[in-house]
């Protein structure tokens, strides 16, 4: 397997390449709320693979959009990742679940939870909620 190291990448566009360019996104936090990159990996379809920490679930869903290992435990991530990189049929199947068409996919969690339009709606709402 080879690997090659992007550093840090500001670019939206250069992240629009990078995502779908690899086999895995890799997010070892110990603690977050709904991580932006993982949002964004999640709509590249990237499959990820992370701790069962704070917000992460929303986003990886267990064997559906990633790994979930459990918090701090570096074996259970370990065998996360050496699952999902021997298993090329299951990476493209959560890939898939990320990104498919929220019309014919059921687990196309970036698309049917996470749009734009989604979003915005749930902005006015809330605005309107305060206004209120």
């Amino acid at each position: 397997m080879h690997t090659l190291s992007l550093g840090y990448i500001s670019s939206d566009r250069l992240k629009s390449v990078a995502f779908p360019a690899a086999d895995l996104f890799i997010f070892p936090t110990r603690a977050d709320n709904l991580p932006l990159v993982l949002q964004e990996s999640m709509a590249c379809g990237t499959p990820m693979v992370s701790f069962k920490i704070g917000g992460v679930p929303d986003l990886v869903r267990h064997n559906l959009t990633g790994y979930l290992a459990q918090p701090e435990n570096s074996t259970d991530f370990c065998n996360g990742i050496v699952m999902l990189l021997e298993d090329e049929g299951l990476r493209q199947k959560m890939s898939e679940n990320c990104r498919a068409d929220c019309l014919q996919q059921r687990f196309a969690i970036a698309l049917k939870e996470y749009s734009l339009e989604l979003q915005a709606k749930r902005y006015i709402e809330l605005y309107q909620q305060v206004l209120a």
